[in-house]
């Protein structure tokens, strides 16, 4: 007679755990379907990203959005020189002045690469 009301408490255990389980397993599932469909959006925040980056570039340059290649050359030189690090300048901003150089003008060679090609063409001369 104890084992009835016992073998009765197991079934309803389980089932009780079957069901938990399965509700579990089903909110998981919805939650990573939503997750995929937003994985999409990551490119727009990206190149979100990148007019944030550019927009950032022509502030601390201090030039216009449709500034030639030249006048942003022009900038950077002058910004470079007023805050030459040999002359106390900051480096932090000399890494700044540089990253809107770069975020503005792509595939600009920077100062350490041309520094070392100098360096390598002057060897193959002497």
């Amino acid at each position: 007679m104890v084992g009835a009301p016992f073998a009765r408490l197991i079934a309803n255990l389980l089932v009780m755990g079957t069901g938990v389980l399965g509700r579990a397993f089903m909110e998981a599932y919805k939650q990573a379907i939503t997750n995929a469909g937003t994985s999409g959006s990551a490119a727009a925040r990206g190149a979100a990203r990148s007019a944030a980056n550019e927009a950032e570039a022509r502030l601390i340059l201090n030039v216009k959005p449709a500034a030639s290649k030249e006048e942003i050359l022009k900038a950077y030189e002058t910004l470079t020189a007023m805050n030459n690090t040999e002359k106390g300048g900051s480096a932090y901003l000399q890494a700044k002045v540089r990253f809107a150089r770069d975020a503005l003008i792509p595939n600009q060679p920077s100062e350490q690469s041309a520094d070392a090609s100098e360096s390598t063409s002057n060897k193959k001369s002497s």
